[in-house]
């Protein structure tokens, strides 16, 4: 009875042996099966992602291209920039699609389609890109100043920043939007503590000013006609513009003889609707009121703002209402000045996108007299050189504080004929799956 216990658990031992054998066998194969696999799909997800790295290259160097063009492409008909160009191990095509209303507008737009190809894998991405105007920033500098000008406790800057200069902050300012600055630091200040709610870059790349040629072209590419209205206020002459709420505008031209006043232009009017969009005047200007319409106002000289600039449209300190269609673009080649008049001692409304080119965006008189309360900007500001607006420090405070506010409706409406800044906005982007 013993032995035949032994045998038949002898019996058992053996089966159980090769049922585990013929399992760790099947784990095995399975194993590396798995790990065979895996490698096969590691080197196609390594092999698929070089393929889109590469589209993105073809995209950034499309983009880099187009920055460089000048005049940019014309016409419709999609075009290929870039066919099959080697980098690493792999290729890239891109085809650059012209927007259908470029004919009709001097902002052009463009679909690109990029391809990037490594051995038989490929992805394709694509972007569609329009010019960048200066309407696209409420803040824009060229230089920061010639003395240290400061943004400091109490300003206010909504929308996006950038100076191609070093940006000096002490205290606490509040920047509502992207900052970007051409320097490598910021310029701190006593008390450094700004509030950066969309954050900021440094050693961004600088924007261009364009010169009074480019502002000219800008016209051209859009009219055979010449502007509607050209008031000459050079030569000893000055003029002033009234901007009034039915969408009319009365404007003067003088000249002073012997102690007198006397106008060359009294009291003509104009409507907006009938200007084709822009105003030209050679020499400087005076201007206030309330702006019915859309309209761009270049000049040659100085632009003095003598009151409130504000549209027809809006609400509480200048605010465009929703619906608002009224934009007003100021364009001058020397310096826009918020003038030392009566009405500007308490508070100024300022809606308008401002460009001035050569020189400054400044408060006439800014260091002197005794606080004036806000400048309340709906819209942007571009200057060549920072101006200031105000002083601040242990004997008080002189001039303004900054309540400056972007007019988002300028990333897509700039007022007519504002300049581009050279740049190129991404406004959408995806991945096209064949």
């Amino acid at each position: 009875m013993d032995r035949f216990r032994f045998t038949s658990q002898t019996g058992v031992s053996l089966v159980t042996a090769v049922l585990v054998t013929s399992l760790l066998s099947t784990i095995m194969v399975v194993t590396i099966s798995l790990v065979v696999s895996n490698n096969r799909m590691s080197v196609s997800h390594i092999t698929s992602s070089k393929a889109i790295w590469l589209a993105e290259a073809g995209l950034e160097k499309a983009l880099y291209w187009l920055r460089n063009q000048d005049p940019p492409p014309g016409g419709v008909v999609p075009f290929t920039q870039y066919d099959h160009v080697s980098l690493d191990d792999g290729t890239f095509t891109v085809v650059i699609d012209p927007a259908d209303q470029n004919t009709n507008t001097y902002i052009k737009q463009y679909l690109i389609r990029s391809t990037g190809t490594v051995a038989s894998y490929f992805r394709k991405v694509e972007i569609q890109v329009r010019m960048n105007t200066f309407g696209k920033y409420a803040y824009l500098t060229g230089d920061e100043g010639y003395s240290v000008i400061w943004f400091t406790s109490g300003d206010v800057i909504e929308g996006p920043l950038h100076s191609n200069d070093q940006i000096a902050i002490t205290g606490a300012p509040a920047f509502m939007g992207r900052v970007t600055s051409s320097a490598s630091s910021f310029l701190v200040g006593s008390g450094y503590n700004p509030t950066f709610v969309e954050g900021y870059q440094l050693n961004a790349p600088p924007v261009h000013f364009p010169t009074q040629q480019e502002i000219v072209d800008n016209y051209w590419a859009m009219n055979g006609d010449p502007p509607q209205l050209i008031i000459d206020a050079r030569f000893g002459k000055d003029a002033s513009i009234d901007f009034n709420s039915d969408g009319t505008i009365t404007y003067n031209v003088w000249h002073w003889s012997y102690g007198h006043k006397v106008y060359d232009i009294q009291n003509a009017s104009a409507s907006l609707s009938n200007l084709n969009g822009i105003i030209f005047v050679k020499g400087d200007v005076r201007i206030k009121g309330t702006i019915n319409g859309r309209v761009t106002l270049a000049a040659t000289d100085d632009i003095l703002i003598q009151d409130d600039l504000v549209y027809a449209d809006a609400g509480t300190n200048g605010r465009p209402n929703s619906g608002c269609d009224d934009i007003l673009g100021l364009i001058s080649m020397q310096d826009v000045v918020i003038s030392d008049t009566s009405p500007n001692r308490n508070n100024v409304i300022v809606d308008a996108a401002v460009l001035a080119l050569n020189n400054s965006f400044y408060v006439q008189n800014y260091n002197s007299g005794s606080p004036r309360g806000y400048i309340h900007l709906w819209g942007s500001l571009s200057q060549k050189v920072r101006g200031p607006v105000g002083t601040f420090g242990y004997y008080g405070m002189t001039g303004y504080y900054k309540d400056y506010h972007y007019d988002e409706r300028f990333l897509t409406i700039p007022p007519p004929y504002f300049p581009t800044t050279g740049g190129y906005e991404i406004f959408s982007w995806r991945e096209v799956v064949n």
